[in-house]
């Protein structure tokens, strides 16, 4: 049987019930799952047992999973405002109604549903249009390129600079909310957010951005699936640990590479998945007061020539390699036919 991103993760966090749509919640569909007694011991299921056969000990929050797939890729900037817009609301919520360290409700509970929604674990899933992103703390001369530019990349490098602020730097941050007006609907506070941008551009004309999760420099595009899970890690059964909680993540796309007979693995030095010498997954975490931001990029079957070592030098590791699912079956001769695609992967 296989079994797609969504059920490692239901397979790997807990029972979940599911609510797919696109980002305006369109035609949501819903499914229930369980899962095997405890954490460390799901991991070890064949994946040949029905999820419906295995017991379960706990039951975890709902998870809203909302996947754009279907209206093909976005840009970044626009997907990072659907996560600062969200996660903000829900920031705002809890603070109304001061929430204690289990997550459950302190203050006076609003009867208001929509309210409630608000305050809802979730995971974003995408496919974006090429772009760069920097890390928090990511070195700009991991950006190849910018040393053969005739100022040397100056001007770049002070807008992509950690300290750059305001108008003109290339960072998307919470900061720039103070802009929104917060009385709009998602729809337009997303607009809004996702306007102030103002990237820097490579010489393929990918756009680049620094963004407040961890990590240094890497690539998105079309082939490449993108997950985003916003999770509350005060609630059971996660971890108030963002150490365990990147490690899950990677535990994830290594449940996922497996359908694939695929054997990905972590280095212990480099976040992500590797299959050899080369990286088919990235991963880079932020949180806010324990809700997690950003997550994974799974490398399905994109034009890896973005990741190319005169324009950046990948998660700022050198000696090493990219790769993706297709190229690594492709290499073992399977058949183009066989090959999964993205919405099959997700």
């Amino acid at each position: 049987m296989r079994r797609s991103v969504h059920d490692v993760l239901v397979h790997l966090v807990g029972k979940r019930s599911l609510l797919w749509s696109t980002p305006q919640y369109q035609q949501a569909h819903r499914a229930r799952y369980v899962l095997r007694q405890g954490l460390a011991t799901s991991t070890k299921r064949a994946a040949s047992t029905p999820l419906s056969d295995v017991p379960f000990a706990y039951h975890s929050p709902t998870v809203y999973v909302h996947s754009a797939l279907d209206s093909g890729c976005m840009d970044y900037s626009r997907s990072w405002a659907w996560q600062q817009t969200l996660l903000n609301r829900r920031l705002d919520y809890q603070r109304k109604h001061r929430q204690d360290t289990d997550g459950k409700s302190i203050g006076t509970a609003s009867s208001d549903k929509q309210d409630h929604d608000v305050n809802r674990d979730r995971i974003l899933l995408f496919e974006h249009h090429p772009v760069y992103t920097l890390g928090r703390g990511a070195d700009e001369n991991n950006l190849a390129f910018l040393d053969k530019e005739s100022d040397g990349g100056a001007g770049k490098r002070r807008r992509l600079s950690r300290k750059a602020r305001g108008d003109g730097s290339a960072r998307l941050a919470v900061d720039r909310l103070n802009a929104v007006c917060r009385d709009r609907s998602e729809e337009e506070e997303v607009d809004a957010l996702a306007s102030c941008s103002s990237p820097v551009f490579a010489p393929n004309d990918a756009p680049i951005y620094r963004v407040e999760r961890g990590g240094e420099v890497t690539y998105h595009g079309p082939g490449q699936l993108v997950g985003y899970p916003m999770a509350d890690l005060r609630h059971p059964p996660y971890k108030q640990d963002l150490h365990w909680y990147l490690r899950m993540v990677e535990e994830v796309v290594i449940e996922t590479l497996r359908v694939y007979d695929i054997e990905g693995y972590r280095d212990e030095d480099n976040t992500g998945v590797w299959v050899g010498d080369n990286k088919v997954a990235a991963v880079g975490v932020s949180s806010s007061r324990w809700i997690t931001t950003h997550g994974f990029a799974i490398n399905v079957d994109p034009d890896l020539a973005y990741f190319d070592t005169s324009i950046i030098i990948p998660c700022g590791i050198e000696g090493k390699g990219v790769t993706s699912i297709s190229k690594i079956l492709r290499e073992r001769g399977v058949e183009e036919s066989s090959h999964p695609s993205l919405p099959e992967v997700a």
